[in-house]
């Protein structure tokens, strides 16, 4: 009889019903908690929870030996800037931002931190020297003029000297070449040179 009841249109639906109904009739008990927590309390996580955080820890992101540091070097005489991205290094490893704020200005001279988290910190260097594409004539240690080269993207080395002597240089010039004067092609550069020769 059931199983005819079973096979008539609804019939699977009307029997869920009647049964679920027949299951409202009994009763359910629940335990309640003897002591209400205070909803703030109840919040924090605690070690006895499981989730292994202590109350008060720092839960800062910081910086590990995987996060990458992404340079952006802003070379102010020629305006162009190059990026870089390296290995944070030993020493900023382990830090909070602000941590890493008060730090990093010993270790990287002239940073400016502009994006952080643990896998990458974003800093931008301002640099007084040009970028790569440029050389720069200025006065070599011997008397005569030398001509620098940034390489390695942070510093100028000398990258030849000149048979040219300081002294030839018109005296409105002397004090840009003092400073280093900078061009923008090799061919600016020797032209220059040859002017100064002849």
């Amino acid at each position: 009889m059931l199983s005819a009841f079973m096979r008539r249109p609804y019939g699977f639906l009307v029997m869920a019903a009647v049964l679920a109904a027949i299951l409202c009739l009994f009763p359910v008990t629940v335990d309640a908690p003897e002591e209400e927590t205070p909803p703030a309390v109840a919040q924090q996580p605690t070690p006895e929870a499981g989730i292994g955080v202590a109350t008060g820890a720092d839960l800062s992101e910081r910086t590990d030996a995987n996060t990458q540091l992404h340079r952006t070097f802003y070379y102010a005489p020629c305006g162009h800037s190059v990026q870089r991205r390296e290995a944070i290094g030993a020493r900023l490893s382990g830090l909070t931002r602000d941590a890493l704020q008060k730090e990093i200005g010993e270790v990287i001279e002239g940073a400016q931190i502009t994006g952080f988290s643990a896998a990458e910190v974003d800093i931008t260097q301002r640099m007084p020297i040009p970028c790569p594409l440029h050389w720069v004539l200025t006065n070599g240690e011997d008397g005569m003029l030398a001509v620098m080269q940034n390489r390695d993207g942070e510093t100028l080395e000398l990258v030849r000297g000149t048979d040219v002597p300081v002294g030839r240089v018109p005296e409105e010039e002397r004090q840009e070449i003092a400073e280093g004067r900078v061009f923008d092609s090799v061919q600016a550069l020797e032209g220059y040179l040859e002017s100064l020769s002849s």
